[in-house]
């Protein structure tokens, strides 16, 4: 019940990841930064690495993301902007947390200032802003299903 109702959140926040991830580094490294000459293949490739590091940071915010809504909603009477405010929190949370871990493995301590400043909190801001209300809506449509088939069961339970 739980990825029928909350997986295509997951993907897509995977999805909106990969694709800003190497939007990013296109426009960085195709017109802010341009090549110098022998070094045309960046735009080509450094595309490819945004991608997969923001995918890399969607399938982050995404585990954090179904770990804490599963247990957010192993009660039914959640709210729907509750689940909404959870999983948008939690997505945040594991974007932050992929690039703080990133930057002190790469960069030691000093690492976490700018890997978790810059990239982080765009992450955490990104991640935040495509999980919530795509949790909202999801949660909204699971509870009129749930609604309109216990109505159906209730209006032929008293018809038959």
């Amino acid at each position: 019940m739980f990825w029928r109702t909350y997986g295509s959140v997951v993907g897509w926040m995977v999805g909106v990841g990969a694709a800003v991830g190497g939007l990013f580094l296109f426009i960085v490294f195709g017109w802010l930064v341009p090549p110098d000459r022998g070094e045309e293949f960046a735009i080509v490739m450094l595309p490819a690495y945004g991608g997969f590091f923001g995918a890399l940071t969607a399938a982050s915010a995404s585990l954090i993301y179904a770990i804490c809504l599963a247990l957010w909603t192993r009660r039914r009477d959640r709210s729907i902007a509750s689940r909404g405010w959870v999983g948008g929190l939690s997505s945040a949370f594991g974007a932050l947390t992929f690039w703080l871990v990133f930057g002190l493995a790469m960069s030691g301590p000093y690492g976490l200032v700018v890997w978790g400043a810059m990239f982080g909190a765009v992450s955490a801001i990104l991640a935040m802003s495509v999980a919530g209300p795509l949790t909202a809506r999801a949660a909204r449509r699971a509870d009129r299903d749930a609604t309109s088939a216990s109505q159906v069961a209730l209006s032929t339970q008293h018809t038959g």
